[in-house]
């Protein structure tokens, strides 16, 4: 976790950081407008040149008090987001495009939706993964916790993985709860960009009451070399706003503070540039999420979505998702027409 003297440093080698009289200046304003420390104010990277004012973003305790609401999730519906095996038995009910869930585990007990069985030792996990990727339409295999978020405790094993690693997966997934499914690919034009990890689209959809889902926004996270997943905060990935009316990438892409806020017009691995690089099947990435909603329930969602070479794929939905990376790409959500909605159903202040 960032300290605040590393957070101070990031400030002060930030190119695109006010003067630092300026920086003291607007954080004492607003810290005393708010009778506490201001914190959005670094979080939202407000202390940049050209940014918006701090009334157009989200405090930290309403993004918290809406990730809990009783009024726009249920029990049930979040249930089902969390944990990964209901949520693929949710797509595949409803024949929404998901990856295939091979296996399942507690602990050194596995499930493969027919059977149980017990895989005791490295060797017998070893020989069970390698016919499990030998039979998987990419010869890879991919492995999450089960009620796992941002990619933390990932792994992916393929026909190059060696005997020791098998051994260190074995070992760390009987620990946990686990899901075992088979790697999916990305449309050639996204994996141009990062073929590191699956980039995934961030969409988060709002239902109001009586009226037809709606897309708010979305935004494109991007992984690094030597990662498997783009999650930004457990990965060094950064995101990229997504311009929906041309259905491209709108640079700069970002970090957030807690893991580097670095900029980049270009990924810093390939150098691919990020603006106006196409987002395929962008429609049919959000007339799915929005399908899916209306099936779940659950009002207030972010989902992680895979466009794959013949179209999206859902890979999972969060209840109380990533809203300070989400306003941050849109331009903070206390203005967007939708979000206002959101806010007065839960009487809190636009």
């Amino acid at each position: 976790m960032a300290t605040r003297k590393s957070k101070f440093d990031r400030i002060l080698q930030d190119p695109l950081r006010k003067n630092l009289v300026q920086i003291a200046f607007e954080l004492a304003y607003y810290s005393i407008l708010e009778r506490r420390f201001a914190k959005e104010y670094l979080s939202r990277l407000l202390y940049r040149k050209n940014s918006l004012p701090f009334n157009h973003f989200l405090r930290d305790e309403e993004i918290g008090k809406l990730q809990l609401s009783r009024i726009l999730h249920s029990d049930q519906s979040a249930e089902v987001l969390i944990n990964k095996v209901k949520f693929y038995q949710f797509c595949i009910q409803n024949k929404i495009p998901t990856p295939k869930i091979i296996v399942y585990n507690e602990e050194t007990l596995f499930h493969d939706f027919k059977q149980s069985f017990e895989i005791k030792d490295g060797a017998h996990f070893m020989t069970l993964a390698k016919q499990w990727i030998e039979a998987s339409k990419y010869q890879s295999i991919f492995i999450k916790p089960v009620d796992g978020k941002g990619g933390v405790n990932a792994y992916r094993l393929d026909v190059n993985t060696t005997e020791a690693e098998f051994h260190g997966v074995y070992n760390a997934i009987i620990k946990a709860h686990y899901i075992i499914q088979e790697t999916i690919i990305q449309h050639p034009i996204i994996q141009q960009v990062s073929p590191y990890s699956i980039n995934t689209l961030r969409v988060d959809t709002y239902k109001p009451l009586r009226e037809p889902s709606r897309v708010m926004s979305a935004l494109m996270r991007f992984g690094r070399k030597g990662f498997v997943v783009d999650n930004p905060g457990s990965s060094g990935g950064f995101f990229v706003p997504v311009d929906r009316q041309n259905k491209c990438l709108k640079a700069p892409g970002l970090q957030m503070m807690a893991v580097g806020n670095h900029t980049y017009l270009e990924h810093p691995d390939t150098h691919v540039v990020l603006d106006k690089h196409p987002v395929p099947y962008l429609d049919e990435a959000f007339a799915l999420v929005n399908h899916a909603c209306e099936l779940l329930g659950d009002r207030l969602i972010g989902w992680d979505v895979c466009i794959g070479p013949e179209g999206p794929i859902i890979i999972e939905g969060n209840h109380n998702y990533h809203m300070v990376m989400q306003e941050v790409a849109y331009g903070g959500y206390r203005k967007h027409p939708d979000f206002i909605r959101v806010l007065a159903e839960e009487q809190i202040k636009a």
